[in-house]
């Protein structure tokens, strides 16, 4: 028999509630002041500062934002960058905790030492820049943008958790069929870990999307290849990069007909949009994918 909540557990429930609620909201609320104020006129803008909601509506923001050259370079920038590393990452990172989960890989519990010794020790920013500039030739380039971040060891671990908790006699068959371990991989023990590969798959496009870090240190004369986080944070530190930022091939942008606040705030909308759009579509897969893979195998 099921015994009846008490007064203690509703009221539990709903305080629980209310705070999740009042939690989300305040996320919530500071995306929604960006997004009114990237549709408001710069003037009214100016005047009222930044409301929850407005009378005066513009979309000349967005025109602005989406005529400028150096942004459309840095759209693509930034899409070619998310998409081919987030890819790369997958193909790289799965092939790791491969190893690392099968057991007939005598080598395993040294490659889950080295990685898990990547975790525990992080280069410091000097030695790191060395190497990765004077020593791997890695700047001015696509590559440069991805390489030092594709693989990720605590994301290595979760993927090697969930591999070893798929049932072993699928590899161990396709194993004495004659099966590669490159064909066991992508025949059998991918196709089956669709929730970790798009909570992992998600997280790692985010940090792609969102990282700064590596275009400030690597891009020098590549300007072409400064993705859009760059783009927004030298338009937040000055009026002159907004200008370079929004003029067009063969133009001259006075700086005073510049919506300035508006722009900036429809750039960090241009600049969030894609990844937004990109939660629903895999946010089912989230608590399956990092409980599964959270469990030691």
């Amino acid at each position: 028999m099921i015994e009846k909540s008490n007064w203690g557990d509703r009221l539990l429930a709903f305080v629980s509630y209310v705070v999740v609620a009042g939690f989300a909201v305040m996320c919530i609320f500071p995306f929604w002041i960006m997004v009114v104020a990237s549709l408001t006129n710069e003037n009214s803008l100016t005047l009222n500062g930044y409301l929850p909601w407005t009378t005066d509506w513009s979309l000349s923001a967005y025109k602005w934002v989406l005529a400028g050259k150096e942004i459309q370079a840095s759209y693509l920038a930034s899409l070619a960058r998310t998409v081919i590393g987030t890819t790369g990452s997958l193909l790289v990172m799965s092939g790791l905790a491969y190893m690392m989960a099968a057991k007939r890989f005598k080598w395993r519990g040294i490659v889950a030492m080295y990685t898990f010794f990547a975790i525990i020790f992080v280069p410091s920013i000097i030695p790191w820049f060395i190497t990765t500039r004077n020593v791997l030739r890695l700047y001015d380039s696509l590559p440069a943008l991805m390489l030092p971040m594709m693989v990720q060891p605590f994301w290595v671990f979760v993927l090697r958790n969930f591999f070893a908790q798929l049932p072993a006699e699928l590899s161990d068959a396709a194993y004495i069929d004659g099966a590669s371990d490159v064909t066991i991989l992508f025949r059998i023990v991918l196709p089956l870990s669709g929730p970790v590969l798009a909570t992992v798959g998600l997280f790692m496009a985010v940090t792609y999307w969102n990282d700064w870090f590596l275009p400030v240190m690597l891009i020098d004369r590549a300007t072409q290849l400064r993705p859009l986080p760059v783009i927004i944070l030298r338009m937040v530190n000055n009026m002159q990069a907004i200008a370079e930022a929004m003029k067009q091939p063969g133009t001259f942008v006075p700086l005073a007909q510049l919506p300035a606040n508006a722009i900036r705030m429809a750039t960090a909308c241009v600049i969030i949009g894609p990844i937004v759009f990109v939660y629903p579509f895999v946010q089912r897969y989230f608590v399956k994918g990092l409980t599964m893979g959270s469990v030691k195998g």
